[in-house]
Order: C-alpha cells, then sequence, then structure tokens
C-alpha cells in the first residue's frame, strides 16, 4: 500500500530523450509519482488514441496533445473504459461504438456499429471470465451483450426495469452484474444472463442513499462495491448484498474533497482511484477512505488531463484513465509487491530517475 506517501500534492517528474536521427518522434516519457527521494508508486506507460497511436508520429502527438483527424477509429469522445488481455475497450458516447484497442496487434476494431447490436450511446464496459462484454447503453436503457467475437449474445434491461444506466461492473466470482442507474438513483444487481436479482439505494443524502451516482468498481480481495455518489460529492462503499459499509468524502476544492468525482478503480491492494473531472486529477485513497496521494491536472501533456472520465484497473494493478477531451486513455502503472518483485529491473530503473 502507500503506506509511506501521504502527500497531498501532486508532482511529476518528465524524462523525455528525443532521437538524434528522428527528432519527431518521442522514445519515452517517464512519470513516476511521487518524486525521489519518495518510494515510487505509480509511473506513466502509455497512451492510445486509436489507429493514430500506431502511426510514426504518435509518441511525440500524445505527449504533447495534437489534434487527432476523426475516424471510425481514433477515439472522439471516450467514457468508459476495461480490459482484458491485449485489449483495451474504450466507449465512445460520439461515434457510439466500443474500441477495441489491441496492443499487441497494434490494431483497432469497434464493437457495436452494426445490427443486431448496434449501440445508441454506450457509456460502461465490463468483462467476464467468458471474454464476453457487457456495455451499458443509455439511450436505450440496456445492457448489451457481446461475445469475444464482437457478435452480440444478449440484451437485457429495458425501459421496464433501466432509466440512464451508467457505470457496471462484475463480481466474477459471485457471477454478479451491478448497473449504476443514475436517474433511478439505485444500483441494480444481475446475474450474468440478465436476471435481475436485487436493487439497493434511492434518492438521498444519508448513508446508502444516491443523488446520481455514475460509476463502480469491484474490489477483487472481498466483493465490496465501490460507488461513486456524483452530486452526493461522495464514495459509498457497500457489500456485495448491497449493505452499506462506509462513505468518505464531501464537496470542495481541498485534497480528499470533490467536485465532479466520475470513474473509480480499486487496486489489488484495496486502495481506491478516484477521478475528479472538475480537477482533472486522480485522488487515491485506502479502503478506509483515507487520501493517500493525487496527480494529474488540467492540460494536453501527458499526465495532464481534460474531462477526465472512467477508470478501470485490471488484476494486474494497470491503471487506465480516460481522458475525454484530449481524445485518449492513458495506462499507468501501481507498483504492487507483486509487481516488484516480477519486475526488478524496471524497479530499480524507475528508483533511479
Amino acid at each position: 500500500m502507500f503506506k509511506n506517501f501521504l502527500r497531498v500534492y501532486m508532482y511529476i517528474i518528465v524524462l523525455i530523450l528525443f532521437s538524434a536521427c528522428a527528432p519527431k518522434s518521442l522514445e519515452k516519457v517517464k512519470i513516476v509519482i511521487p518524486p525521489p527521494p519518495s518510494e515510487p508508486k505509480v509511473f506513466f506507460e502509455v497512451s492510445y488514441r486509436g489507429d493514430v497511436s500506431f502511426s510514426k508520429r504518435s509518441a511525440l502527438d500524445a505527449f504533447i496533445g495534437e489534434e487527432v483527424s476523426f475516424s471510425r477509429k481514433n477515439l472522439v469522445k471516450p467514457y468508459g473504459v476495461s480490459a482484458l488481455g491485449d485489449s483495451i475497450f474504450i466507449s465512445d458516447t460520439a461515434v457510439a461504438v466500443v474500441f477495441d484497442i489491441n496492443e499487441r496487434l497494434r490494431e483497432v476494431s469497434v464493437i457495436g456499429d452494426g445490427s443486431p447490436g448496434k449501440l445508441s450511446l454506450p457509456v460502461g464496459i465490463a468483462i467476464d471470465n467468458d471474454a464476453n462484454i457487457y456495455v451499458s447503453d443509455s439511450k436505450q436503457a440496456s445492457i448489451m451483450v457481446y461475445d469475444k467475437n464482437k457478435n452480440l449474445i444478449n440484451a437485457f434491461g429495458g425501459r421496464l426495469e433501466l432509466v440512464k444506466p451508467a457505470g457496471i461492473s462484475i463480481n466474477n466470482k459471485d457471477k454478479i452484474l451491478y448497473v449504476v442507474d443514475t436517474k433511478a438513483h439505485n444500483i441494480k444487481a444481475y446475474s450474468l444472463d440478465g436476471k435481475m436479482l436485487f436493487t439497493f439505494g434511492k434518492r438521498g443524502k444519508a448513508e446508502g442513499e444516491f443523488n446520481f451516482p455514475t460509476n463502480i468498481a469491484i474490489d477483487r480481495r472481498n466483493g465490496n462495491v465501490v460507488v461513486v455518489d456524483t452530486q452526493n460529492f461522495r464514495v459509498q462503499i457497500f457489500d456485495k448484498n448491497g449493505k452499506f459499509i462506509r462513505k468518505f468524502g464531501k464537496i470542495g476544492d481541498k485534497p480528499g474533497m470533490f467536485a465532479r468525482p466520475k470513474g473509480v478503480g480499486v487496486d489489488s491492494d484495496g486502495n481506491i482511484y478516484v477521478a475528479d473531472s472538475a480537477f482533472n486529477n486522480i485522488q487515491v485513497f485506502n479502503e478506509n477512505g483515507e487520501l493517500l496521494i493525487f496527480f494529474g491536472s488540467s492540460g494536453k501533456h501527458i499526465g495532464q488531463f481534460s474531462l477526465i472520465a472512467g477508470v478501470y484497473v485490471d488484476k494486474y494493478d494497470r491503471i487506465y484513465i480516460v481522458d475525454g477531451f484530449n481524445r485518449r486513455v492513458q495506462i499507468y502503472q501501481y507498483m504492487s509487491e507483486p509487481w516488484k518483485k516480477q519486475n526488478p529491473k524496471k524497479y530499480k530503473e524507475l528508483k533511479e530517475i
């Protein structure tokens, strides 16, 4: 955990190495948080915008925030994010598809651009153990399910059950899909085949109540459900059955407070990453809601964000952050103890920056 760096300021080291033979290409951008002499805990890994990310100028463009021309295979207005294997899945509310950016193949494809299964307003994304991809469509008030070949295999919800579904997340151990129904001010739990199991929450300010919640994440250690209660300016934590456990946060512009909280993710140590689209940063809390550190600011460069949105932390502690107006997803790595043991050379290199 982040035991030894209870800092409430953001500081980033950026090391830029340009190639002598290709001055327009950026070979490395190194961002380490926090800076020496503190123990490094998070580092920037890579950024993707779509097809343009695999062009010769992609690294430099990503760093300086250069505009990307419209393309059916470049991000336009990304919001939600999830990942599995070599693929990063990003919902785009402008193009009305989910992008699949394959890092190994360096290819981009889309989900939900044709019938059956055409998307209207994709927002949340979650993936089950069989590599099926669940997408919440706020306009259709439905959950669309695609197999690994991007074929529609199920759709459920509809206007009789959902009002405006947004963030979604799956407890793969217990096979429960949690859907944030923003305008209904509650969370709905489904079986993975689409059967409604239970609902928790209602509109209000008391513990366990919501005011336009938006996003959700699962703590893989215990199945706890972490919900961003956006217009109550807080995060609430429940057990897998929807029983309230704790809450943290309040409105304000000081560290540990929120102005427009959106995306959320949980790492293997239980640290909670909350994106705030007003501050354009990530605040990191421990499982008890104590602020550990924050990073990011408004801007176009790597390490900066503009309309920060969805967040996802995978089982390897890779942190995916949707940088909305910059039309990209930035990826960071939390250096957990298992990661350090598996990557001793990289860890030593980062400590020496």
